[in-house]
């Protein structure tokens, strides 16, 4: 090999050596840029999860209530508040009033009712219904 083939590929050995230690911080910015991301992703997921499920679980707390609407709670106007858990419960009865009359079965009532976190905030499930009860007078 002639010196001038020497020359020209240890000047290229030089450069390279500079460019790999480059391009190998290059990679390792994109690949923590990566598992950033991700753990974002898998954080937000959680959250979401947790979110979905205290939800779950208000909306069994407010049809338990629902169904104990006229059994153990009775349709006449009024409130009734407890709590349940992590939760606290409201039902609202008032009658439906709609212009129709009370038929010889019964009249209607509206039942509302609603579940929010003990902790204090909005609430979390709201459920309407309509039951029939005694007459309104």
């Amino acid at each position: 090999m002639t010196s001038l083939g020497k020359a020209l590929r240890g000047n290229g050995a030089r450069t390279d050596r500079g460019s790999v230690f480059i391009e190998s911080m290059i990679a390792a910015a994109i690949v923590a840029m990566a598992l950033a991301a991700t753990f974002r992703v898998i954080t937000d997921g959680a959250q979401r999860d947790r979110a979905v499920e205290t939800r779950r679980a208000a909306l069994l707390v407010a049809q338990s209530e629902l169904a104990a609407t006229g059994s153990e709670i009775p349709l006449q106007p009024g409130q009734s508040a407890g709590s349940a858990g992590d939760f606290i419960w409201r039902v609202d009865v008032s009658p439906y009033i709609d212009g129709v009359d009370a038929s010889a079965v019964g009249g209607l009532w509206r039942v509302d009712v609603s579940v929010s976190p003990r902790a204090g905030g909005a609430d979390l499930v709201t459920l309407d219904s309509l039951r029939l009860g005694p007459k309104v007078e």
